[in-house]
């Protein structure tokens, strides 16, 4: 059976090597990130969110312009890009449906997601009807 880190064929005497897993990215528009979510921003609760079930993330401070078709017109916008490592699945589920109520919350129609090789669109379910 194959190992599940691809790191252990490096191992050495001078240093030791922690895999982090499987890295994903996701834009998230900038002008978006400050808008209020109760007391706090969508960005303190993102930020709250991935530090508290990743351990650790990143922001790129330079900003990253978007361009997508969305069936009308094409869009363009600044965006934010996070990443955050996992090994497995387990997490996976969890982040898209945080990412798909963040969605919703600023009003975009779908966040754009990449894990290792695979790219997705995480759309917000639509709004149940009572």
């Amino acid at each position: 059976m194959a190992s599940k880190n691809p790191w252990e064929k490096f191992v050495g005497e001078e240093y030791r090597i922690q895999n982090l897993g499987r890295p994903a990215i996701f834009f998230i528009p900038s002008k978006k990130l400050g808008i209020k979510d109760g007391k706090k921003t969508v960005e303190d609760r993102l930020n709250a969110f991935l530090q508290k079930r990743f351990g650790a993330f990143t922001i790129s401070t330079a900003p990253y312009f978007g361009a997508w078709h969305n069936g009308e017109k094409i869009s363009r916008d600044e965006c934010r890009l996070y990443e955050v490592s996992f090994v497995g699945t387990k997490r996976i589920k969890l982040l898209f449906r945080v990412l798909a109520r963040l969605a919703r919350k600023i009003e975009e129609e779908c966040i754009y997601f990449k894990a290792g090789e695979d790219t997705c669109l995480i759309y917000p379910a639509p709004p149940k009807k009572h």
